[in-house]
């Protein structure tokens, strides 16, 4: 009998270091021009990343906060691309959490014209002409997964209907990524709570995807599983650094995992609370975990079984159902268990299934570039 054909597909170049105290390992022979979120980055790393690149550091601006939206960019590219085009073999070093590593992925191409940088931004596309730069990525957070991803998110503040923005070259990966937990060691309770929820949004979105394969699931699910048991601990020992690990190492996981199959519904319905009301993005994302876990639930047989397992349950042996059949009722509750954990974290899930005008909003988003990546879509 022939085994079952399996369809994969993977393509990220992004060199890897991970781990406590890796950040210290950072070093240039090529000049560097830094962006850094001057609230994640204390004096003594700081002063002990400037003593490590010396005279190759030939420009340092600080991120001071806000949505990554293009009007920032803009002033990041008219103040950092003359230092860039003095230096044409400089590299981007940005060290922060996803709007601070997003902002420096826009920086690193380099266009003659920075006037017509926006354009770009809202149309996706690059100019005929242009100079890439090579991209050093460092979180602080334990969330974004931003530094194995090639698409940066962007906020159009300017228009009538603000909006959020996907700019995604196809060569937009970093160089390098240096994950080091001990960075997120600063990260007050809030902020880490609702980066590690963007983590487990990023997670799950990419086992209910269209996209998904054997790897990303495998990448995904103990990513969330990661959150899952580990999220709790750190919110009430926050300078557990084993703890802290867990996170980063989730972060990672699913940003990789993501870096191939994109995000999906969830996204895609979060970005209007995040211009509405004003929700951090985790938090966002969050709210519509649970709704779009039952909307997922016997889209795929492969997907049922995943879910299953993210609240660690398996078919026992000896049941009288079919394994399809148990990965369907073990993917059913746990959407009900992930909506009591997220309740005791103060977070309230959302239902759009409920009003004609919240399954219009559902319809809507489903057929939007995020929703279509939704495994109902197959």
């Amino acid at each position: 009998m022939a085994a079952p054909a399996l369809h994969l597909a993977w393509a990220n170049p992004v060199r890897i270091h991970w781990g406590a105290g890796c950040f210290q390992s950072i070093a240039a022979d090529q000049p560097v021009v830094v962006l850094a979120d001057r609230a994640a980055l204390g004096y003594e790393d700081e002063t002990l990343l400037g003593e490590r690149l010396g005279a190759q550091c030939k420009a340092w601006s600080w991120y001071q906060g806000g949505l990554g939206s293009v009007p920032l960019a803009q002033m990041l590219c008219d103040e950092l691309w003359p230092v860039l085009q003095a230096h044409p073999q400089a590299a981007v070093l940005a060290l922060g959490g996803g709007t601070t590593l997003d902002l420096a992925k826009v920086l690193r191409y380099r266009m003659a014209d920075s006037r017509m940088a926006a354009a770009h931004w809202r149309n996706n596309t690059l100019p005929e002409h242009v100079e890439r730069h090579p991209l050093w990525l460092v979180p602080t957070t334990a969330g974004t997964g931003s530094e194995v991803t090639r698409w940066a998110t962007l906020w159009d503040t300017d228009i009538a209907a603000p909006a959020k923005l996907s700019w995604a070259p196809a060569d937009g990966f970093a160089e390098q990524a240096f994950v080091d937990p001990c960075l997120s060691l600063s990260c007050p309770q809030r902020l880490t709570r609702d980066c590690a929820l963007d983590t487990l949004a990023h997670a799950l979105e990419s086992l209910w995807n269209r996209n998904a394969n054997p790897i990303t699931e495998a990448l995904a699910l103990d990513a969330a599983r990661l959150v899952l048991h580990n999220l709790p601990s750190v919110l009430e020992q926050p300078g557990n650094i084993a703890l802290r690990a867990e996170l980063s190492r989730a972060s990672l996981l699913a940003g990789l995992a993501m870096s191939q199959t994109q995000t999906a519904l969830a996204h895609a319905l979060s970005y209007a609370l995040t211009l509405k009301e004003g929700l951090p993005h985790g938090e966002a994302c969050a709210v519509w975990l649970p709704m779009v876990w039952e909307l997922a639930v016997q889209q795929s047989p492969s997907c049922d079984a995943a879910l299953a397992r993210v609240f660690g349950g398996t078919v026992q042996e000896g049941t009288k159902q079919a394994p399809q059949e148990a990965a369907h009722v073990g993917a059913q509750h746990g959407a009900q268990a992930l909506r009591l954990w997220l309740q005791t974290l103060g977070v309230a899930p959302r239902d759009l299934r409920q009003s004609a005008s919240g399954r219009a909003q559902l319809d809507t988003e489903m057929r939007s570039a995020r929703g279509r990546n939704f495994i109902v879509n197959r």
